[in-house]
């Protein structure tokens, strides 16, 4: 009767100590991208994520300035704070289906190229840098 009494509290505190289920700090359906920041350009200056939900955007200056990252379109507005070269940031927002303009809100960056799009969800080519194409010709589709 004892075995049973320490087995079953052995099996007890096994149970008590499963593995990790996750990463808890991303939400379920949660999309990551990266933008990396250059004298002027992004890149990638156009990406899309498939679903809408929170997206989570790893920003790197890689420039020689400071720079900082702007999400703007679908009644949101959301930036990090400035980043000095070298440094970077995550900034996480809740998106919607739509289109987004992405750009550095400092000085004239935005006119010197510093811009791009976000795509979430309908429209949206299979994730962060893809180039899919599809091609229409007389008679049908001709795609991949």
């Amino acid at each position: 009767m004892k075995w049973r009494l320490v087995l079953v509290m052995a099996v007890a505190a096994l149970a008590g100590c499963g593995g990790d289920e996750g990463d808890d700090s991303a939400a379920p359906g949660g999309s990551e991208l990266e933008i990396v920041e250059n004298e002027f350009a992004l890149d990638p200056a156009d990406v899309s994520v498939d679903a809408a939900g929170e997206t989570t955007i790893r920003v790197v200056n890689n420039g020689e300035f400071p720079h900082a990252l702007e999400v703007e379109g679908e009644g949101v507005e959301e930036e990090t704070g400035s980043l000095a070269p070298g440094e970077s940031a995550e900034l996480t927002v809740e998106l919607e289906e739509g289109e987004y303009e992405l750009y550095c809100p400092i000085g004239n960056h935005r006119e010197q190229g510093m811009e791009g799009t976000l795509v979430v969800g309908a429209g949206a080519t299979g994730g962060a840098g893809t180039d899919e194409t599809e091609t229409t010709q007389e008679g049908g589709y001709d795609g991949p």
